[in-house]
């Protein structure tokens, strides 16, 4: 398997973790392509062709790793040009943070038959096992660190992969700095809790539970280096199959969240359907 790295600076932990864990499963980083390079010279110090073009590196390659992680906001432009080739591609995080744009990349995937794969490795946590076999919980709740957009997608993609699609509204009564965000799906509700702090990595954690026949199953996410391995393997399934382990529906769902949540918050706390 041959993939291409796209991204707006590879300098960064996601396209290192994944080069080391991929090349791991015998797969190949056929060749890479950055829009803004800052520091050392990445390609060169991991042995990676630097391909002249977004063009040329995704033809040199059979999927595409659409990285990004810390510029989500350049995800559509990037995809504009990568789905077109068709090849199964990984969006990291999120679509987009904006429905619109989300909504565009989807279509654009429609469109040229491109599989698509997005979400957060804190989906792949392997302390999911604990949730695993049992019914569909009352509710659930997810805890985590870090502002909403650009981080509260790790939070949020637990919280969605034990409640599933299907929220009608969003309300937030938190602050900037603290969002406390509860999901409604109508007959269940789940909730999202994230915080930020000068120690957050110290003192904050992620954690997630569910309620299942009037008691609780929590969890505390401690194997790091697991959810990261899972979701790698999750990607190479997917580039083998161009079939994703979850359904676009919950990414595109996740976008429409951050973006009801935050009008909630500007709007003092009042339920936001989602459209």
């Amino acid at each position: 398997m041959r993939i291409a790295f796209i991204d707006h600076h590879l300098n960064n932990y996601h396209a290192n973790t994944f080069l080391k864990l991929l090349r791991e499963e015998g797969a190949e980083v056929a060749a890479c392509w950055e829009s803004h390079p800052d520091g050392d010279d990445w390609a060169a110090k991991n042995s990676v062709s630097r391909a002249d073009s977004i063009e040329d590196a995704v033809n040199a390659a059979d999927a595409t790793m659409l990285l990004a992680p810390d510029n989500i906001e350049r995800h559509l432009d990037l995809c504009r040009v990568v789905l077109p080739f068709g090849k199964p591609t990984f969006i990291d995080k999120m679509l987009a943070f904006e429905t619109r744009e989300a909504e565009e990349i989807v279509a654009l995937a429609a469109e040229h038959k491109t599989p698509i794969m997005s979400g957060s490795a804190l989906r792949c946590a392997v302390e999911f096992e604990a949730f695993e076999g049992r019914e569909q919980p009352e509710e659930a709740f997810g805890r985590g660190m870090g502002k909403l957009f650009g981080y509260g997608i790790h939070t949020l993609s637990m919280v969605q992969r034990l409640m599933g699609v299907g929220v009608r509204r969003v309300i937030d009564t938190g602050t900037e700095n603290c969002r406390l965000i509860a999901l409604d799906y109508g007959d269940r509700r789940a909730f999202v809790e994230l915080r930020t702090a000068d120690n957050l990595w110290d003192s904050l954690s992620w954690q997630m539970g569910a309620k299942y026949s009037g008691e609780y199953v929590t969890e505390v996410v401690k194997d790091f280096a697991g959810f990261y391995r899972n979701q790698a393997l999750s990607m190479l399934d997917f580039f083998e199959t161009g079939r994703s382990p979850w359904p676009i529906e919950e990414s595109l769902e996740a976008v429409k969240i951050h973006q009801a949540a935050e009008q909630s918050r500007r709007e003092g706390g009042a339920w936001v359907g989602l459209k």
